[in-house]
């Protein structure tokens, strides 16, 4: 939403692209996950060291 209560779908498109986990990284977290799982873990978050950004670990 804008200052005036409007939709602003160029934006939200432009937030939901930032925030969207990389393809290379997004593989690689889905094979950690499945061998943190079967011992027992869980992943919460992950830091890209290349770029340094946090990225939350929800399984889609």
């Amino acid at each position: 939403m804008n200052q005036e209560g409007y939709r602003d779908p160029t934006a939200e498109k432009a937030v939901r692209e930032y925030n969207r986990m990389p393809h290379r990284m997004r593989e690689a977290l889905n094979a950690v996950q499945s061998v943190a799982s079967l011992m027992g873990f869980e992943l919460v978050e992950v830091r890209d060291k290349r770029t340094g950004r946090l990225y939350k670990c929800d399984r889609e």
